[in-house]
């Protein structure tokens, strides 16, 4: 017993190793088990010899283990974790009006023993009881427990004031980042599809070639998360590129901001779609003229003909063309100049002008080719799902969750490294690819360090 008791409590045992961690990152805002691994992909990439010029993105949504509740549901656990703990720490006296809530089969009663018809009158009271229990405890310690401010949270998600009386908000009011569930707080709403979904979403950059590939970098956020906000983050987290690094990345991740800001950064940002319907111009030929972009000038048409005058404001090229030869041009029919009263005219925006020449260059062979290779990323979710069981966490909140989840891509990494050196290995009695791993997980920071920061 004392040895078992011993083990249980060692301070290097994993238990406490993550408490360390969470706490650590509440303090501080830094993930240590993010920064170690993505530190151990830097080493296994030059192990594997996988270059720098290529990169992939997706992402995949996470479902939390907390349970979907109603909102009668919500209202009711919130008000009863509160009187739950104020029950059990002593920390103010409970009035007698709400101990009923903690009798036996009251929940039920209250939530699945209520006709249609009763539910609005019973969420109004439930309601009424969560604003009299948040006046009464509002100075006392009870106020600095995390059930009363979940309760006061709830409050201000799920109503509002209206000439000084609490009013419950319309149910399509109600934002996608209100309180799904009290037990996971962080956990919020986002529909995608025909399914909805209670939880996060996560994004993985992964390092490829033609042989082996490398999770590079990973995040977690609430669901409400958009793919455009991780691709600003990404590139945000590259910062400038000696050499040209090309990303590849699915259409939600591009925006025409975006792309500026990776130019800017050396990164190619290569998108294998564009969302959005297709657009009335998309099919004119902009892209055929030559513009400076830099002087903002308009150079020619498609057909070389030089504009009589060109003006660029507001983001937008202007430019007059002559009539006569315009009229006589034989891809006049595709030309996107209008013909005026004595010029022909040219008038495009920059946003217009980048988005049509980046679907010219969609149809090239060489850009098809290029998209193709993304796709090898889509596996990641699927072995996060089906090996590694990533919609069960035995944990709930955004900081374990990514925790968690730090440790199912470390164990993908690794996977992936010893395979590859296993296949490049001509002699693996020589070469154990169980040595290089240790090697490269040693070389770091240890545990011990990581404990101690």
């Amino acid at each position: 017993m004392k040895v078992s008791w011993e083990i249980k409590n060692s301070k290097n045992s994993l238990t406490n190793f993550r408490s360390l961690v969470y706490k650590y990152y509440q303090e501080t805002g830094r993930d240590l088990i993010q920064e170690e691994l993505e530190c151990h992909a830097k080493e296994f990439s030059k192990l594997l010899n996988i270059g720098d010029k290529l990169v992939r993105m997706d992402s995949l949504m996470i479902a939390s283990s907390c349970r979907k509740l109603s909102r009668l549901e919500i209202v009711f656990s919130c008000v009863d974790r509160l009187l739950k703990k104020i029950s059990k720490t002593a920390l103010a006296d409970l009035p007698d009006k709400f101990k009923v809530y903690l009798e036996k089969g009251y929940r039920n009663d209250t939530i699945y023993r209520s006709r249609d018809k009763d539910l609005d009158s019973k969420l109004r009271a439930l309601i009424s009881d969560a604003n009299e229990l948040m006046m009464i405890f509002k100075e006392t310690l009870v106020s600095q427990t995390e059930e009363y401010q979940l309760l006061c949270r709830m409050l201000g998600e799920q109503t509002y004031i209206k000439d000084g009386k609490t009013e419950l908000k319309p149910s399509k009011e109600i934002s996608s980042n209100s309180l799904q569930n009290p037990t996971d707080p962080d956990a919020t709403y986002r529909k995608k599809g025909t399914k909805g979904n209670i939880g996060y979403t996560a994004n993985v950059v992964e390092k490829f070639d033609e042989a082996n590939a490398i999770i590079s970098q990973y995040d977690l956020q609430q669901n409400i998360y958009s793919d455009q906000r991780f691709s600003k983050d990404t590139i945000e987290k590259y910062g400038k590129q000696e050499k040209e690094l090309t990303t590849l990345v699915d259409g939600a991740y591009y925006s025409e901001e975006i792309s500026q800001k990776a130019v800017e950064n050396n990164i190619n940002l290569i998108p294998t779609n564009l969302v959005g319907r297709p657009q009335k111009d998309d099919t004119k030929d902009y892209a055929g003229f030559k513009i400076d972009e830099k002087k903002h000038v308009v150079l020619s048409c498609p057909e070389g003909l030089k504009p009589e005058y060109s003006k660029y404001k507001d983001e937008t090229y202007k430019a007059h063309f002559n009539k006569e030869t315009c009229n006589n041009c034989p891809h006049r029919s595709h030309c996107p100049i209008s013909e005026q009263k004595k010029k022909c005219f040219f008038k495009v925006t920059e946003k217009k002008l980048h988005r049509t020449k980046l679907i010219s260059r969609m149809g090239t062979y060489e850009y098809r080719n290029l998209s193709k290779k993304r796709a090898g990323i889509e596996g990641i979710p699927s072995v996060l799902r089906r090996k590694y069981d990533i919609d069960h966490l035995p944990v709930r909140g955004l900081i374990r969750s990514k925790v968690y989840l730090g440790f199912k891509i470390s164990a993908i990494n690794c996977k992936r490294l010893i395979k590859g050196l296993k296949n490049a290995s001509k002699d693996p009695s020589s070469c154990s690819a169980l040595s290089y791993l240790l090697k490269v997980l040693f070389f770091q920071r240890s545990n011990a360090e990581i404990l101690s920061a």
